[in-house]
Order: structure tokens, then sequence, then C-alpha cells
């Protein structure tokens, strides 16, 4: 399966922050499982990470995920919001009480979005659902 890059995250926050934490690359990618190369990789913009990788990262060094992603509010559509909370996709699923493919398709503006389902979304996300709403039609009509 094939990841579409991680949208807004900015390597130089990742590098700052763990500079201020006093952590080398082995030892933030030992305290997070990740591997120092793929540390390395992300510090100089070489690759992005998965989500759920720099959630781990993230906790590690006492972050919110909003520190070192950055995407204007305005830009923001519901794959961001997930990613913004640090969930895969199976996450934000499971604890919405929806099918994986139902917010892939979601994402990628493919299906309607129910008041039930962003209403499920939403609390999962602790946003409002208007919130989920503006970020489901920004994905939808995105060019």
């Amino acid at each position: 399966m094939s990841r579409r890059p991680l949208e807004g995250f900015e390597p130089s926050r990742l590098l700052e922050a763990r500079l201020n934490k006093g952590f080398s690359q082995g030892e933030l990618a030992l305290r997070a499982s990740v591997s120092s190369a793929s540390i390395s990789a992300w510090e100089v913009g070489r690759s992005t990470p998965q989500v759920d990788r720099l959630q781990r990262v993230a906790q590690v060094l006492g972050l919110e995920m909003a520190e070192l992603i950055h995407i204007p509010e305005t830009e923001c559509k519901l794959v961001n919001l997930r990613e913004l909370a640090g969930w895969t996709q199976a996450q934000l699923a499971q604890r919405a009480g929806i099918s994986t493919p139902l917010l892939a398709a979601l994402e990628r503006g493919h299906a309607s979005l129910t008041d039930a389902v962003c209403g499920r979304i939403a609390v999962e996300l602790k946003l409002p659902d208007a919130a989920v709403a503006e970020a489901f039609e920004r994905g939808r009509t995105r060019q």
C-alpha cells in the first residue's frame, strides 16, 4: 500500500524539538520505536513520517502533533484533522464506529458525509461538527 506524504510536516520543527530535549537521533529513535535512519531522513526532509510513527516521536518529545505539522485552519481537510490527532485511518474509523474504507472514501471526497457520521468523527477528534464538515468540504472540492 502506498502512502501519501504527510502534508504540512516541518522537518525543522522536529530537529529543533529533538535538540531542545537533548536527545541524539539514536536515543529518540529508540524511545519512539523507530529507526535512527528514519529520524535522520525526516529531519533533513528526505522523507516524511507515517502519522502513527510521528505520533510516537511527538509523545516522546512531549509535543502535540500540531507542533510538528503546520496546516492553516482555512486549508485543513478531513485527512489533516485525522493526522493532527495522530491517528491512522484504521484508528479513527474504529473509534468512530465506521469502516476504514468509508473513512478513506470520505477523506478523498468520494463518499457523502452524513450528519451522523460527521458527529461521530467530530466527537473522536474533539472538534465541533461544523469543523469536520468544513474540512470534508475542503477535501471534496480540492483542485
